[in-house]
């Protein structure tokens, strides 16, 4: 503690910051962690605060922070501006403390502060003209030494505060990268685990999926094997329903050379070559917007779906339709029946036969017309336009010879199959057989990645012959007059 034994200095507010600094000091080296420097300011100074809180603020926070404190309001915008000239222009903050507090609202407000009396002197000396700037130039240079050493020794603390920081820092960055390496560490191993995982999870995938395969290879033998138990089982099969002598004379059997052929054999054939259930539907469901537009259909007359197969097309129409397969092979039918179908087994030709005029909506025939003559297939259009409603159509499905790989390899796969049929001789016979709005509908394409990787005149015509449509429909419709 200093002695008082000079009048002009305020030992008081001497002794005051000295005792804040040392008290500042204490804490700058005792062993807990310094705050984080922040030079900003405090987000918010429009509140009173205590005296010891309100001489460590500065400039424009010290300004808004004296009115609330010292004289109990907010500082208007021209007392800030003020204010923050005075300090900007060399007054010490103490002086603008004390000329507040001193106010006559800061009377009245009357708050508790410490050390202004020297600050107070000096406002007043500062008022008197002329003498009063002498006797503070005069004071200043007295303080000059005294406040050099109060610097040296701010600036001292701030120096070992920052040494101090940056020694945490670094401390603090050894750390980061060594857990930064333990975490490198870590994540290159879970990366690992979970390499290993996705390749274990890889190859459980391919099992399931060739055990898929087996199990759906042995469900098809099975079926197989099944057909030609119950085929031996099962007497010579008789035809259901006996055509008149004459209508049969008349009308070439459909199917006749295929007469010689059990019926296993086909099933079994059916379910190597043309494919399951589901992708023959997916295919056939191309043609489910055509059944909207025929009114005949729509106003309850049936469609008859020739050589139905295992019923796939007859099982997708809309329930409200009316149908019947039509089908050769007794196996098939049963299949068609176990599904709650209505199927009949018979020569299509012979069924078509007995029907009453205009009494059909639709006639279909997916991969049909192939096995057939030319005189079956004749015979089959003109029966269709008598059978047929006005309005009826056809739809009759079959492999595209535009396609060279299957005119040439997969069209003779099937030893039913007679010859192929270019879509300009179908189109041509169909309307010279008296059908309207005759329509030729190209499907099923070879995959675009079997296509050639190419961008040439000669590359189009190649995709053309070897992987376009691999099937294709002539839809008609018969004439409402």
């Amino acid at each position: 503690m200093l002695i008082p034994n000079n009048p002009d200095l305020d030992f008081q507010e001497l002794n005051r910051r000295i005792e804040a600094e040392v008290e500042r000091y204490r804490l700058g080296n005792s062993e807990r962690a310094l705050p984080v420097f922040n030079p900003s300011p405090a987000e918010r100074y429009d509140r009173p605060y205590g005296w010891m809180q309100l001489i460590q603020l500065e400039d424009e926070a010290l300004a808004r922070a004296a009115y609330p404190t010292l004289i109990g309001r907010k500082a208007e915008n021209s007392e800030l501006q003020s204010t923050l000239h005075k300090l900007r222009s060399g007054w010490d903050k103490f002086e603008v403390l004390a000329e507040l507090r001193y106010s006559p609202e800061g009377n009245a407000h009357n708050a508790d502060v410490q050390g202004l009396r020297r600050a107070r002197l000096k406002n007043t000396i500062r008022r008197i003209p002329v003498v009063g700037k002498m006797i503070l130039s005069a004071y200043g240079l007295m303080l000059t030494e005294a406040r050099n050493r109060h610097y040296i020794a701010r600036l001292d603390l701030l120096t070992r505060q920052i040494k101090q920081h940056n020694g945490e820092m670094l401390s603090n960055k050894d750390q980061f990268q060594t857990h930064l390496q333990e975490l490198n560490t870590y994540l290159q191993d879970h990366q690992k685990v979970l390499q290993e995982h996705h390749e274990a999870q890889k190859h459980q995938a391919e099992q399931f999926a060739r055990l898929e395969a087996e199990l759906k290879q042995s469900r098809t033998v099975q079926q197989e094997l099944r057909a030609r138990l119950q085929q031996l089982e099962r007497q010579p099969r008789q035809v259901a329903v006996a055509a008149p002598q004459e209508t049969a004379a008349a009308v070439p059997a459909v199917l006749q050379h295929q007469s010689n052929i059990p019926d296993s054999f086909y099933l079994a054939f059916e379910n190597r070559f043309r494919g399951d259930a589901e992708t023959i539907r997916g295919r056939q469901s191309y043609y489910l917007p055509i059944l909207d537009a025929i009114v005949p259909l729509n106003h309850g007359l049936p469609l008859v779906d020739i050589g139905c197969g295992r019923g796939e097309w007859l099982q997708m129409l809309p329930e409200h339709y009316s149908r019947i397969g039509v089908d050769l092979n007794s196996m098939n039918v049963e299949a068609c029946h176990e599904q709650g179908l209505s199927a009949v087994q018979q020569d299509a030709l012979l069924w078509l036969a007995q029907q009453p005029e205009n009494s059909l909506a639709a006639v279909t025939a997916f991969h049909v017309i192939e096995h057939l003559t030319f005189e079956q297939f004749n015979t089959l259009l003109d029966e269709c336009q008598r059978v047929l409603a006005p309005g009826g159509v056809i739809i009759f499905e079959t492999p595209n010879p535009e396609n060279l790989v299957s005119a040439a390899t997969h069209f003779y796969t099937d030893p039913t199959h007679l010859h192929p049929l270019p879509p300009a001789f179908t189109e041509f016979l169909v309307e010279f057989k008296g059908f309207e709005q005759v329509q030729i509908h190209r499907l099923n394409p070879i995959p675009r990645e079997y296509a050639l990787n190419e961008d040439s005149e000669v590359a189009r015509r190649c995709d053309a012959l070897f992987y376009g449509p691999q099937d294709y429909a002539v839809v008609a419709s018969k004439s409402l007059t």
